[in-house]
């Protein structure tokens, strides 16, 4: 669906849906979730309702008494815009490569932000932005430091997972002893598992707690207990409010988790502090000697790093055990929770898109005290806040819908997105991201607008957060005002060009306007251009 301004009404097209007996076209707005103004009824793939303020359309296909409903978000079209201070164009709103978006009045040291958001546009997709008139494209503020960051890799969740879909494997009760043995997959590798023997050294209401045998010798009396308090305290709590309770394959009435030397002690750029597995869930327990069968423990389980890998990366054991075991349990917990809802409480043809999923865990992270909440994980938020530069992909190095597995690029990309709007729609919209249909239609349900609007107002919030008269931001008391607890955007300066991974963003900022006029133009040769935000500023915007 496509919906734009033109000279004198609200012009709205799309796709043609066979044996339909009409539509009805409601202006809406997007936040509110209400109609604006009164619906028209049409028989054809289009219609011209009159200009408003709306900044959503719903189409509904009528089917006698049922109907079907999409949702669509209002551009400002091909006439320049006019003149707002935040102002959204599609592609369609091209012409001839090129979008102008005219203002006949800024006041002096006004700024002009302009964010690219190349959805459903090609992999390393250009373009290019100009300026003329009254505000100077090239002045900016030197850049601003990010918070100071230690050089140790960063923990990596879930960094790859085995797929697996339904008909689960039906529940089967687990042994119940002190001692156990489990199959491990290597460095998660899950076509290669080990068969350890392991020690139950904790047990709490909603959780057992093992360690690999040949890791005991590495943790000093009461190490767990801090662990247990965490999960039960704040990590059982927070996940079962936002997600709902865990299913119970193996009858224990428990959570399982493992501590094992066997995820070993580097990984892509980080180290694997834990994961969970898909498998454990959906196929039957694996009784062969060496792990050779299925390769699951069929239960409820999650997996830790040893204490001693985590030292060999920087983390020490009481850092571990305060902060980065219980952040990974409220991340696990989530993953585990998510699939037994969509696959083993029901057929599924495979889990969660991942990038949902991941932001869905760092997400339960924040709620149960940690993420954000804490030094290290809003320093590498604000890491995500950097332009690309070598090993480190910041916000325009990796594509927020397809997964490369960037502890910086990938999952605080997820975690900002989802953070946003959980800051603006409150606690209950994780929860309900993971209890709708799923993938880029369950979220845009659970948001009330089309991803590349979403997308849109996030980028905005990375790039104005907290500014006077911003039109989204970053709330969460931890992390709010954003650039003062991270740090501003690394943006380009306008008159440059940028290189857009697919689902990504760039951001321009403009020199401080002496008054009067100005138009900002946006020049792409692809396909698929990029939808473009233009945003006034009122002062200048540090980076």
């Amino acid at each position: 669906m496509r919906a734009s301004v033109s000279a004198d009404a609200i012009e709205v097209w799309w796709e043609p849906v066979p044996g339909v007996s009409g539509y009805r076209v409601q202006l809406a707005d997007l936040d509110s979730r209400a109609p604006v103004g009164e619906a028209k009824f049409v028989s054809q793939p289009r219609a011209r309702l009159p200009l408003s303020r709306a900044t959503g359309v719903w189409v509904d296909a009528l089917r006698g008494a049922l109907s079907e409903r999409a949702v669509g978000f209002v551009t400002g079209g091909a006439a320049g815009g006019d003149g707002s201070a935040w102002q959204i164009f599609g592609p369609a709103d091209f012409r001839n490569g090129s979008v102008h978006v005219s203002f006949a009045s800024l006041s002096a040291g006004e700024h002009l932000g302009v964010l690219l958001v190349n959805w459903a546009g090609k992999d390393t997709a250009s373009a290019s932005v100009d300026l003329t008139g009254t505000a100077q494209p090239g002045a900016a503020p030197p850049r601003s430091a990010a918070l100071s960051m230690s050089t140790r890799p960063p923990p990596i969740s879930d960094l790859a997972q085995e797929q697996a879909a339904g008909p689960a494997a039906a529940s089967e009760a687990a042994p119940q002893s002190a001692q156990r043995s489990f199959c491990v997959a290597q460095s998660l590798d899950f076509s290669r598992h080990v068969r350890k023997a392991t020690t139950r050294v904790a047990s709490s209401d909603h959780a057992d707690f093992f360690v690999d045998d040949e890791d005991a010798a590495h943790y000093q009396p009461g190490y767990f207990q801090p662990i247990v308090a965490a999960f039960e305290e704040r990590v059982w709590p927070a996940d079962a409010r936002a997600f709902g309770l865990p299913t119970d394959v193996d009858q224990n009435g428990k959570i399982v988790v493992l501590f094992t030397h066997e995820l070993g002690q580097h990984l892509n750029g980080g180290w694997l502090i834990g994961y969970f597995a898909n498998g454990d869930l959906l196929r039957s327990r694996d009784g062969s000697a060496n792990c050779s069968d299925s390769g699951s423990n069929h239960g409820e389980i999650i997996y830790l790093n040893d204490v001693q890998n985590g030292a060999a990366n920087g983390f020490s054991p009481a850092e571990l055990a305060a902060t980065s075991y219980p952040a990974t349990l409220a991340h696990e917990l989530q993953h585990l929770i998510n699939l037994g809802h969509r696959c083993v409480e029901k057929r599924c043809d495979g889990p969660e898109q991942t990038w949902i999923n991941e932001a869905l865990s760092k997400v339960a992270e924040d709620l149960a005290g940690f993420g954000w909440n804490g030094a290290q994980g809003r320093g590498e938020g604000a890491q995500y806040l950097t332009r690309s530069s070598g090993s480190v992909r910041g916000y325009d190095g990796r594509s927020l819908t397809h997964w490369e597995g960037d502890p910086i690029g990938n999952y605080q990309g997820a975690h900002s997105f989802l953070r946003f709007f959980t800051d603006r729609f409150g606690d209950v919209l994780p929860g309900a991201v993971a209890q709708g249909q799923g993938g880029i239609e369950g979220l845009e349900d659970a948001l009330g607008r089309p991803l590349p609007r979403a997308m849109a107002e996030w980028a905005t919030a990375l790039l104005i957060s907290n500014e006077p008269s911003a039109p989204y931001n970053f709330s969460g008391a931890a992390w709010s005002p954003l650039h003062e607890r991270l740090r501003h955007l690394d943006y380009r300066n306008l008159g440059e060009s940028a290189t857009m991974r697919a689902d990504g963003i760039a951001a321009f900022v403009s020199g401080p306007s002496s008054g009067g006029s100005a138009e900002v133009i946006v020049r792409s040769g692809e396909e698929v251009p990029p939808h473009v935000v233009v945003v006034r500023v009122a002062g200048a915007l540090p980076r």
